[in-house]
């Protein structure tokens, strides 16, 4: 079977890193209001052998959730800063591609 290749237009990468970022943005407020309930409730089940087990996986599991936030968007080493870094450099080597076919 011959290789179809693949072929990704630059704006098609800053589109999905545009999505990245508003997935990160998105992601914000639930995963604060979700370790902000879990803790909550840790702590006021702090006196059953439950409660402090209950604060450590909310803590753990907010700022793991908050990490993955991170790494979809928003920083300059998520995956949307990464698609627009791929984007750039596919435009530039679309534009030395067509000013050396010009040249000649």
């Amino acid at each position: 079977m011959p290789d179809q290749g693949i072929s990704v237009t630059p704006e098609t990468l800053r589109a999905s890193a545009a999505a990245a970022d508003t997935i990160s943005q998105d992601l914000e407020k639930p995963i604060a209001t979700a370790k902000r309930d879990i803790e909550a409730a840790g702590t006021a089940l702090k006196a059953w052998h439950v409660g402090p087990d209950m604060e450590r996986v909310g803590h753990d599991w907010g700022m793991a959730l908050d990490e993955l936030r991170k790494r979809i968007g928003g920083g300059a080493e998520s995956s949307a800063a990464r698609l627009r870094h791929t984007a750039d450099g596919h435009q530039d080597n679309e534009d030395v591609t067509a000013r050396s076919f010009r040249g000649r």
